[in-house]
């Protein structure tokens, strides 16, 4: 109490001064119309300014909710167009079961743990047995592929990344649907290469790499990237260089993807392969 009323004192003219000056202030913005405008102009535009300046203060540290709303609006979106795309069609017939004839279903997830700067990167998520991952189920970003599940407890589930050198795509040119397989040669994790593709298909710069749809992991379609225009030839083959879709240091939110016939397919094929 003693050193506030030292405050006072020390201070009591420059106190007295703003009192007096702050009182002028409003008497001569409250006595003319002119002065009052401009009084609340001013204060106007202070308090807009301060009110932008929290506003975009309270929504940095919204982003992740909101990035968590929008991947959940996304999945839900995803869902009703494969809902859309099995519906019956005239002429077509169908069996109505249990999942409508869906194929895939998506389920959101979050990455908690991931590596780019290894020759067999592996990718953390923050679902698992209890939420429905499986193994083999595909797993991508709205950017594009990013792996296939290989590991899975209650809780957690373990990727293997297309930046693993083990990895093997099934991706086909957009443009002209000719196939062949996308793999990361374990040097700049921003690029892989397609290879298997014929000497006489013609390629552009720039053109669209997706998902071939051939696998029971993906479906056809998804994003995986864009050629560069860097070729190497051998033998009947050409390699071409493609820059991913999927920028994996910036990888958060994913997909996982199910395909509700895999196990079907997969014994048919077994079967008829022996």
């Amino acid at each position: 109490m003693r050193s506030l009323l030292n405050f006072l004192l020390r201070f009591r003219t420059l106190i007295l001064f703003l009192v007096l000056e702050a009182v002028a202030l409003v008497m001569i913005s409250t006595s003319h119309n002119y002065h009052q405008t401009v009084f609340y102009g001013i204060s106007r535009n202070i308090s807009g300014f301060v009110a932008k300046r929290l506003e975009r203060g309270t929504y940095y540290f919204r982003l992740r909710q909101v990035n968590d709303e929008l991947v959940r609006e996304n999945t839900i979106l995803k869902r009703e167009i494969v809902s859309l795309s099995s519906a019956r069609q005239e002429g077509i017939t169908a069996v109505t079961d249990s999942v409508n004839g869906v194929n895939y279903t998506y389920l959101n997830a979050r990455v908690i743990s991931n590596s780019v700067n290894k020759q067999k990167n592996f990718i953390t998520l923050d679902k698992g047995t209890r939420h429905g991952v499986a193994l083999g189920m595909g797993v991508a970003s709205p950017s594009g592929v990013v792996g296939v599940v290989v590991g899975v407890s209650r809780n957690y589930s373990v990727v293997m990344s297309l930046l693993n050198t083990d990895f093997r795509l099934s991706a086909s040119i957009a443009r002209n649907d000719y196939f062949g397989s996308l793999a990361w040669d374990g040097s700049n994790y921003r690029y892989a290469r397609l290879s298997e593709i014929p000497h006489h298909v013609m390629v552009n710069e720039g053109d669209t790499i997706v998902t071939s749809g051939f696998s029971a992991i993906f479906p056809a379609g998804l994003m995986a990237g864009t050629l560069t225009g860097e070729q190497k030839r051998g033998g009947d083959f050409v390699s071409l260089k493609v820059m991913l879709s999927v920028d994996f240091k910036k990888l958060t939110n994913v997909y996982v993807i199910g395909n509700l016939t895999r196990e079907e397919r997969e014994k048919l094929e077994e079967e008829v392969v022996q």
